[in-house]
């Protein structure tokens, strides 16, 4: 796929017809060659593809895309020798944050007026109505995002976006795509012929150009970037059930981010629970 956009935007741009998992393919190629900040792998078939805690995430071919970046020097870690990122003061629990709300960013202008698209906390993308804003839901799942450390500090910054899947086809009525939702596609039907390959060139170049530049944010204006943050959160101030790893589950609403970008929850007993890992559904607002 030419990719005319996102190749004039990045260092290297990389498209695999298939591929099992493109963060695994990704790591494989960082493991053997120097690649620079930035390189991008993708494809709109990726057979093995994997989310948080192990889940899988298959779609039909030429329906999504996933892709996954090179990010080096991110929290002042990372091999400098392929070319280092702008470093960062913010800690690796901020990126998947950082990542969602670039890809929000990339897709909110494709929608309509009414509908929002934010971060689930801590690495989802949905979109929402305003049914679903005033019920506190967080609305349906448009794309997921799974970062990856690397021996030497770098971090593989894994997304799968649900482009074009049909409302039948979607795994899930938690889940839809761009074409579901109502999102303007350009009369696209697959990414892989007619109109689908700029479709794809698009949507990755806006999404890679917003990505590096909330990186280089983290870098220059770590407060500014915090704001960035909450700003595209979809799960502060909603009633929230943690599903901690343990099994424990606790009911709460959802306040700040820690230091660390650790979500804080306040119980309804008093107090507070810090959430560095574990599973978060909205709840319906008792307001």
């Amino acid at each position: 796929m030419d990719l005319a956009s996102t190749r004039d935007l990045l260092p290297r741009v990389i498209w695999r017809d298939a591929v099992g998992s493109t963060n695994a393919e990704l790591r494989e190629l960082a493991r053997s060659e120097e690649l620079p900040h930035g390189t991008l792998l993708a494809t709109a078939d990726q057979t093995a593809g994997r989310g948080r805690l192990e889940r899988g995430w298959v779609t039909p071919p030429g329906k999504s895309l996933a892709t996954s970046i090179l990010i080096r020097g991110f929290a002042g870690s990372g091999s400098v020798a392929a070319g280092s990122g702008p470093g960062s003061a913010l800690g690796p629990g901020w990126l998947p944050l950082l990542v969602g709300s670039a890809m929000a960013a990339s897709l909110q202008p494709r929608f309509p007026e009414g509908l929002r698209v934010g971060v689930k906390w801590p690495n989802d993308v949905h979109v929402r109505d305003e049914e679903d804003a005033i019920a506190g839901r967080p609305g349906q799942k448009l794309c997921g995002i799974l970062c990856e450390m690397l021996p030497d500090g770098s971090i593989i910054v894994g997304a799968g976006i649900n482009v074009l899947v049909d409302e039948w086809e979607l795994p899930t009525e938690r889940a839809t795509s761009l074409l579901a939702a109502g999102a303007e596609v350009n009369g696209a039907e697959s990414l892989e012929d007619g109109p689908g390959p700029a479709l794809a060139d698009a949507l990755l170049s806006d999404y890679a150009s917003r990505l590096l530049s909330v990186v280089e944010l983290a870098a220059g204006d770590p407060d500014s970037a915090r704001v960035r943050v909450r700003r595209s959160s979809l799960t502060l101030g909603a009633e929230v059930r943690v599903h901690l790893p343990g099994g424990e589950i606790v009911d709460g609403r959802a306040r700040d981010l820690a230091e660390d970008g650790s979500l804080v929850v306040d119980l309804p007993t008093g107090g507070m629970l810090t959430v560095s890992a574990g599973d978060v559904e909205h709840l319906r607002s008792r307001d």
